[in-house]
């Protein structure tokens, strides 16, 4: 029988290595040769074709044992042993020599590099998609080859006279190929490890969203054709590479277990069928960015009374589809639901949004699917279709399936925590929804028999009935036929002409006279149609100490506030004092805008979006984090200034404004009943900062906040002069300087410098793992090298790191501008 070659066994690997390290000591005598390694040479060559065939073997194979896992895991170890040899050998070669051999061991070092990548990973793929094996005795070898392949990535793959030379392009394509393979099998390789601290499973999703980016870039440039990528694009994807290895072997360090269910990311879980779970492992779940919620939710509409309580997922990767229904749990935001509550979770198919039933258990939500683009769970009301009962007869819900339940938890927590926007109802039933058909016409008014729970005895209130009309409008009138019953004490019987969303509320008498539109806004409170929302404004003291300022805005409901302050205080953040805006009103889904202003502007590499924060009640993430650039303000202003806006009946709406006091990090803010831009010409900024006294700001409208007391002045002096010389001193390792560097240079030169200059590799991944654009972790990277205290010689540190790691183009940009004792520009680099 013929063989046919299709790939590498791993007995051909062990040989070629063995053969390879054996030319170089033969070479460049290191550690001596001997008659046994001549002899090797020949048995190489003599076993080619049998060892060609056990590869064959494996991968016809229908069935593997544990057996099978643990000994080509032996295997597989054995090769990144050897492997790691001939990199060490290599590394310990004179550099004349290296020079003068590298065209020729190089090449070979890249077909064993491609061959290595492609067995671990057809060999993973094979073993780690049957959750029947043990397939633990993996992560010894594949932890080394990802450590193997970042070395070689970093220190031989990037030489360029090897990049140029005639043949690259097919050796580099092959090697693209065959890490894309090993690639997605180390996604799934992921979602089957178990981690037990927070930090470790932040990494495990930072690694999986990047290794996705990854594998969909290099696919395109397999689609679109290897001949049309160029030499140069091959080596920055070749770069990019190494660090997602040296990112990968770090993380899978962190554990030595195995979960009992798939990790599809964002702690959502798919749970059985386990051996129908294979079909969806290459599949990644990532939470939506608040970018793009407007746009996954465009066809998404919710029943009266249903609202959002998860945030909202998107697959990515591969298609999520599977010929059995799988079992998904995500995690559902916290509130206490009302105990009749329906649970459904609404999948994305196309264009439609369809509704599948849910289980809530311990804050987490349960459904079956088989194909999905997205999902999301709401919480409703249980709705069912029933026939009016005939003139003269009762119908009495005993389940209250008419009722779109009042949630009374948020109900009473409003009540408490925002007494001046709950103070018109006392207290409210629930809502009688009752649809009824085009074609029917009612001729007799209903009596209607509806309790109101928690209701209290007011003589300053009245019965009211309210009214939500089908276009969303609301009619309210105070009902004087409401007649209590007295055997049931909290019910009241009514009639009523009109069919639709229907409530009795103990409404306070002076607001039904004078405000009603206090009463119909608190009404939308309590449907969760509106939510009453701070603006927070906190500062990062981890770097503020180093004289880097960094923002962090968000948006929660006002009665969440001291949650959030408790939880960021954990993550290093501080609430800036009088930062806190008045009450804003938002919907889900609607958005709060920033703008910049005063003394300090945008970072221009950080895309407009970045700036809005769509909101959404069950989200997670409803914040934005950057650092402030300084700029010299045409106008004169000496502080900064963040000026809020929400749009209201479609004109974008100035609702809030906080300023920056650079010098001491401080914001200030307009206060009063009603929000007040802050100067924005240089008239009105002069007569604000005569206002500055004693370290006081007084405002026009009342009196804010203390800036500290003269005793303080002379420290917030020095502050003031210690804040300036981190931007006098070497300009071109300014604030400026470095935040255009960051714009500059990838994400993966970024850490690899980093790693160049002394970081260590774990707190590159800690500032990797946060959710922000890569140019703020670039900046931070290089910024927590910097530091506080800035040296002449660092300069010179940052050009031999740049020089070091194959980047002599920024290095003699930085050595250029720091003679010429001048900050960076933007087009220096262009």
């Amino acid at each position: 029988m013929e063989n046919v070659h299709t790939g590498p066994s791993i007995e051909t690997l062990n040989h070629q290595l063995i053969l390879m390290a054996l030319v170089l000591r033969t070479f460049f005598n290191i550690g001596g040769k001997s008659k046994s390694d001549l002899s090797q040479k020949v048995k190489v060559k003599s076993d080619s074709d049998r060892l060609w065939k056990s590869k064959q073997t494996l991968m016809k194979k229908e069935s593997y044992t544990n057996e099978d896992v643990a000994n080509y895991a032996k295997d597989l170890n054995t090769l990144q042993l050897l492997f790691h040899g001939v990199l060490e050998i290599w590394a310990k070669v004179k550099e004349l020599d290296r020079k003068s051999y590298k065209g020729m061991i190089l090449p070979d070092m890249m077909e064993l590099s491609t061959d290595l990548c492609s067995i671990f990973g057809e060999t993973m793929a094979i073993f780690l998609q049957r959750f029947s094996l043990d397939i633990l005795p993996l992560l010894r070898p594949v932890h080394g080859i990802f450590y193997c392949i970042s070395m070689h990535c970093r220190y031989n793959c990037l030489d360029r006279e090897v990049i140029y030379s005639e043949g690259a392009s097919s050796i580099y394509s092959g090697f693209l190929s065959s890490v894309l393979g090993l690639l997605r099998s180390t996604k799934v390789l992921l979602k089957r490890l178990s981690f037990e601290d927070e930090q470790s499973r932040q990494r495990r999703r930072m690694i999986q969203s990047n290794i996705s980016t990854f594998v969909m870039e290099i696919s395109y440039t397999i689609k679109e054709g290897l001949y049309s990528v160029t030499t140069e694009e091959y080596r920055q994807l070749v770069f990019k590479i190494g660090g997602l290895c040296t990112d990968t072997f770090f993380t899978i360090g962190k554990t030595n277990g195995l979960s009992e269910h798939l990790e599809m990311g964002e702690g959502v879980l798919a749970l059985k069928p386990t051996n129908h779970l294979g079909d969806i492992s290459y599949c990644d779940i990532v939470r939506c960015p608040i970018e793009k919620r407007i746009g996954i939710t465009g066809n998404l509409t919710l029943q009266d009374g249903q609202n959002y309580i998860s945030d909202i997922f998107v697959t990515s990767g591969s298609t999520f589809q599977c010929g059995e229904k799988i079992l998904i749990r995500f995690p559902v935001a916290n509130n206490t639901l009302p105990p009749s509550s329906t649970i459904k979770v609404k999948i994305k198919c196309g264009h439609k949004w369809l509704d599948v039933g849910a289980e809530i258990q311990e804050g987490h939500a349960e459904f079956w699917v088989n194909y999905m683009e997205a999902f999301v769970a709401v919480a409703g009301f249980r709705a069912y279709h029933r026939e009016v009962t005939p003139a003269g007869y009762t119908y009495t819900s005993e389940e209250d399936t008419r009722l779109i339940q009042v949630h009374r938890n948020r109900m009473f927590s409003y009540k408490e925590q925002c007494s001046d926007a709950c103070k018109a109802i006392t207290a409210i039933s629930d809502i009688l929804h009752v649809k009824f058909d085009d074609d029917v016409k009612v001729d007799q008014p209903a009596l209607v028999h509806l309790p109101i729970i928690n209701d209290v005895d007011d003589p300053e209130s009245d019965i009211c009935l309210i009214r939500r009309t089908v276009d969303g409008d609301i009619e309210l009138g105070v009902n004087w036929s409401a007649m209590k019953c007295e055997s049931t004490g909290n019910c009241y019987t009514f009639q009523i002409d009109k069919f639709d969303g229907v409530a009795l509320a103990k409404v306070k008498r002076k607001y039904m006279k004078k405000c009603k539109e206090q009463i119909a806004e608190e009404f939308d409170l309590y449907c969760q149609r509106e939510h009453i929302c701070s603006i927070l404004t906190f500062m990062d003291k981890n770097l503020l100490h180093m004289g880097m300022v960094k923002l962090w805005v968000e948006v929660c409901e006002k009665r969440f506030v001291k949650r959030v302050i408790r939880r960021r205080a954990k993550d290093g953040l501080f609430e800036i004092p009088g930062s806190r805006s008045q009450d804003v009103s938002l919907s889900d889904l609607e958005y709060i805008r920033m703008d910049l202003d005063g003394n300090m502007q945008k970072i221009r590499e950080l895309p407009i979006e970045h700036y809005t924060i769509t909101f959404l009640t069950s989200g997670r993430d409803n914040y934005r984090s950057f650092p402030v650039e300084p700029r010299r303000d045409p106008r004169g202003r000496q502080i900064g200034i963040i000026n809020y806006f929400k749009d209201i009946d479609g004109v974008e709406t100035f609702v809030h404004s906080a300023t920056v006091d650079a010098n001491r990090f401080l914001i200030s803010v307009s206060s009063g009943s009603t929000a007040v831009r802050l100067p924005t010409s240089y008239a009105e900024t002069r007569s604000v900062l005569k206002l500055f006294k004693n370290g006081w700001l007084i405002s026009r409208q009342s009196a804010l906040w203390s800036r500290g007391s003269s005793r303080s002045s002379g420290k917030s002096a020095k502050s003031t002069i210690a804040y300036k010389s981190i931007f006098d001193e070497l300009p071109i390792l300014s604030h400026q300087s470095l935040l255009i560097l960051s714009g500059a240079i990838s994400m993966q030169l970024a850490q690899t410098l980093g790693v160049q200059l002394g970081l260590k590799y774990e707190d590159i991944l800690d500032m990797k793992s946060v959710n922000q654009p890569p140019v703020i972790t670039i900046f931070e990277i290089l910024w927590t090298w910097r530091g506080k205290q800035v040296q002449a010689e660092m300069v010179e540190q940052l050009v031999n790191a740049l020089t070091e790691i194959n980047q002599k183009h920024f290095a003699d940009i930085i050595l250029k501008v720091g003679k010429e004792k001048r900050a960076l520009k933007r087009s220096d680099f262009k």
